[in-house]
């Protein structure tokens, strides 16, 4: 076993039971405490479906992300099948709102062995927030007339809002990610804005 960066002697443990027949290598993030890239065969040959194989692995290998229950924290967005490989595609959820830029991608063989994990994966959310989901304090239009105001030209169409938590700023807020894209140019922008607040966190 192949370990880039130092981590947790409990995650180690975890990492030893993981079936790779000597062929794991693992790169760790040490701002999340979480794997970013896992490697090696790292399950048994099956015929079950690459989403099935996926969720087994995540739940086996929960407490090294810091998932709860990865069945209703992480979301099969995409499938992506190509010739040699399968890759399945999570979105990471906190009460059932999308986790900003926290992903995972998970390669499958066409044998159903798991070879490849990568992504981002910040842990333990719920605690953070005590176990409470957060309401925003402005609407949806709000927030994209405050995208908007800011905007440096004129917008090509109605932009749409979608609520994620914000997992780099303490407090794991709530907010609104509203997308403009410009007509006189092909330049888009994605804009950050606090939900209880109203104020762009990033432009």
């Amino acid at each position: 076993m192949s370990i880039s960066v130092l981590n947790p002697p409990k995650a180690a443990a975890i990492l030893q039971q993981l079936d790779s027949g000597g062929t794991l290598e693992v790169k760790w993030n040490a701002e999340t405490n979480t794997p970013s890239k896992i490697t090696g065969n790292l399950s048994q040959p099956t015929n079950h479906s690459p989403e099935w194989i996926a969720y087994e692995f995540l739940k086996k290998s929960r407490t090294l992300y810091g998932l709860r229950d990865p069945e209703h924290t992480m979301k099969v967005v995409e499938v992506e099948r190509h010739p040699d490989k399968i890759n399945v595609h999570y979105q990471h959820l906190l009460f059932g709102t999308p986790v900003w830029e926290d992903k995972l991608v998970i390669e499958i063989s066409n044998q159903g062995v798991i070879q490849r994990i990568e992504g981002t994966i910040h842990p333990h959310l719920e605690k953070q927030l005590f176990n409470r989901p957060m309401h925003s304090a402005i609407t949806k239009k709000q927030a994209i007339q405050t995208a908007i105001a800011a905007a440096q030209s004129e917008i090509a169409n109605k932009p749409i809002a979608e609520y994620y938590y914000l997992p780099t700023r303490p407090g794991v807020p709530l907010i609104y990610i509203v997308r403009l894209q410009y007509i006189n140019s092909n330049q888009s922008t994605t804009t950050l804005i606090h939900s209880l607040t109203g104020r762009i966190i990033e432009q």
